[in-house]
C-alpha cells in the first residue's frame, strides 16, 4: 500500500491550521483555525491581569493603570470594579473578543466577512454574533491569523504589536477610532500574565 495518498491528506490537514492558510468557506471551521494558530482552547487567556499607559483624546500625557478581568463578567482596576453591572457588556467585550475566547461561546453565531486591507495587511473577517451584541466585525491578519480590527458600534479598534504570552498571542496596542472618525484612546500594555483565579476569589 502506498503512503503518498496518506501523506498528501495529512499535508492538507496541517495547511488548514497554520497561519496564513487559505481560510475555510465555513466560519466555524475558519474560527477553529483562529484559535488553533493562537495555541488551541486551552491555552487562551480567561482570568489575567496586565498593565498600560492609555492615552484619551490625542493627548501626549498618558495615564497608568494595573487591571485584573476575567471578560466578559469582570474588570478590576486595583481592586475596584471598572464598571457597574448593567455597563459591563459595552466595557469588557471588546476586551473579551481581544481573546478570541468569544469564538468557542455556545451561543457564539458566526460569518464570513468580505477580505478588506487593514494598515496595508490583507485583512480576513467574521462577524460574531450572539454572545456578544450588537454584533462585531473582527479582522485578522492573512499572513498571521492575529487580530488586526474590531469593528463595533460605530467605533474601530485597531490592533498591533502581538505578543507571546504562557502559548498564546494577543496584541499589546490598541488605537480607538470613535464614531466622529477622531481617536478616542489609545492604549500600550505590557506585563500580561495569566492567573488561575480572580484575587481574592479562591
Amino acid at each position: 500500500m502506498s503512503l503518498r495518498p496518506l501523506a498528501f491528506a495529512l499535508t492538507l490537514v496541517l495547511a488548514a491550521t497554520l497561519p496564513g492558510a487559505e481560510p475555510p468557506a465555513d466560519a466555524n471551521a475558519y474560527a477553529q483555525q483562529l484559535v488553533a494558530s493562537h495555541g488551541g482552547a486551552g491555552k487562551l487567556l480567561r482570568v489575567f491581569t496586565f498593565s498600560e499607559t492609555y492615552h484619551m483624546g490625542g493627548r501626549e500625557k498618558g495615564t497608568d493603570r494595573t487591571s485584573t478581568l476575567s471578560p466578559p463578567g469582570l474588570w478590576y482596576v486595583g481592586n475596584t470594579e471598572r464598571v457597574a453591572e448593567e455597563g459591563k457588556g459595552a466595557i469588557c467585550h471588546d476586551v473579551w473578543m481581544w481573546t478570541l475566547v468569544p469564538l468557542l461561546h455556545p451561543k457564539t453565531r458566526l460569518e464570513i466577512l468580505p477580505a478588506i486591507t487593514v494598515d496595508g495587511k490583507e485583512a480576513r473577517g467574521l462577524k460574531v454574533a450572539g454572545s456578544i451584541e450588537p454584533a462585531m466585525a473582527v479582522y485578522f491578519d492573512a499572513t498571521t491569523d492575529d487580530l488586526l480590527k474590531i469593528e463595533w458600534k460605530g467605533e474601530q479598534f485597531f490592533f498591533s504589536a502581538p505578543v507571546v504570552v504562557d502559548g498564546t498571542r494577543v496584541p499589546s496596542r490598541c488605537v480607538l477610532i470613535g464614531k466622529s472618525g477622531k481617536e478616542r484612546m489609545r492604549t500600550e500594555l505590557r506585563d500580561i500574565k495569566r492567573l488561575t483565579t480572580l484575587p481574592g476569589k479562591n
